[in-house]
């Protein structure tokens, strides 16, 4: 068969039509893949899912979010991450329009349903954050919302927060919270070493010994979970320890250190006997990388309200969250009910993350998808790992 001039041109057309109409609609269909998440992004949309994967979202919250030196050190750590676990990180900063917890959801769970991110760490006291209880002048925040896939369907809540029941965690989050009362130059000096700690201490050889320091009246079943850290190390184990026995235990190094006992945010009383009261000022001279803090309330801070519904602001004296700054040695919190048990199967944080944690997975790798009770709360860096190097 010849072609003829006018076939020719017929066919070119033809051609260039199909042409277009393919590259129209691939973008239409990159477009509809990424316009849940365009508003909140500065890339291109139409780009969006198909740059380098993500695994973490670092949130700053609008009193930090045009601070240019705060915004210098995490990119520091950004590439302190991507060098050592070959990570992607996006920074996204909360608007006044968007600091609101349920917003803030969403946009985790879009960017979770096109990559499957590991983590997310906010950054800065005044992010909107669930409330997970209330009593006194404590204020418990929680997580869960930010850490479950499905949005409400994933828990429950009431009047006093979300529900304390078990879930499953899909994202691990971690909370960067200075102490609210400071001056904003203090605020904004802690964040910035909190970063340069996370960066700059990747790989540091840990001593093999675990410390308990618990309670007996609070113990009959997360006795015999403590006891099994054994398993990874050389446990100390001590119940209803004094006064004087905590602070001998602060001249020495470990490779996690725990304390379990009726709690506030600022201490743990593990003797109800005695005076073993410790103090969270006591981590600043911790010798150890991870720490643990488990009881009720251990995982809040001090309200300036007395039995509130809402999760105020004014973060003030002193609570354990606050230590991540101050502490040279710890690089990562867990603070929460860690031991809890009474369930046919594992709901607690010694029993689900620990294991993957000391075989070398990070910390959000080793927490993701089981199931947990009450908000555990993270604070630091969710990339720790031990990694042992002399």
């Amino acid at each position: 068969m010849r072609w003829n001039g006018g076939m020719k041109k017929t066919a070119i057309r033809t051609a260039f039509t199909l042409g277009i109409t393919v590259i129209f609609t691939l973008l239409l269909t990159l477009s509809a893949n990424t316009q849940l998440i365009s508003p909140y992004t500065q890339s291109s949309p139409i780009f969006l899912n198909i740059q380098d994967p993500i695994d973490m979202i670092i949130f700053v919250s609008p009193q930090y979010a045009n601070d240019k030196d705060i915004r210098n050190v995490i990119d520091l750590y950004i590439a302190a991450v991507k060098d050592d676990l070959g990570w992607g990180t996006k920074v996204i900063t909360i608007t006044t329009q968007t600091n609101d917890y349920q917003t803030i959801d969403k946009i985790i769970e879009q960017y979770y349903m096109l990559y499957r991110i590991k983590t997310c760490i906010m950054v800065g006291e005044d992010t909107d954050t669930a409330l997970g209880g209330d009593y006194d002048y404590m204020n418990k925040p929680s997580t869960i919302p930010w850490s479950t896939i499905g949005g409400e369907d994933a828990y429950e809540m009431s009047e006093q927060g979300i529900i304390c029941q078990p879930y499953k965690m899909d994202i691990c989050i971690s909370l960067i919270y200075p102490t609210n009362e400071l001056d904003y130059g203090t605020k904004k000096s802690q964040i910035i070493d909190a970063f340069d700690k996370f960066s700059n201490q990747r790989h540091v050889y840990h001593s093999k010994k675990i410390l308990v320091f618990e309670s007996s009246d609070i113990n009959t079943y997360s006795k015999e979970i403590y006891k099994n850290l054994a398993d990874y190390g050389n446990l100390h184990y001590h119940e209803d320890p004094s006064s004087l026995e905590i602070s001998k235990s602060l001249t020495e190094s470990y490779l996690m250190y725990f304390v379990h006992g009726h709690s506030n945010p600022a201490m743990t009383k593990v003797n109800p006997h005695e005076d073993g009261l410790f103090s969270a000022d006591n981590v600043d001279e911790i010798d150890a990388p991870l720490f643990g803090a488990d009881g009720c309330y251990v995982n809040g801070w001090w309200s300036d309200q007395l039995n509130t519904n809402t999760l105020e602001p004014s973060i003030g004296r002193t609570w354990y969250g606050s230590k991540i700054f101050t502490s040279k040695n710890v690089k990562v919190m867990v603070l929460g009910l860690l031991s809890q048990s009474g369930f046919s199967y594992p709901v607690s944080f010694i029993e689900n993350t620990l294991p993957d944690l000391i075989e070398g997975k990070t910390l959000a790798e080793s927490m993701i998808g089981d199931t947990y009770l009450d908000a555990t709360v993270i604070i630091g860096d969710p990339t720790f790992q031990y990694n042992f190097v002399n």
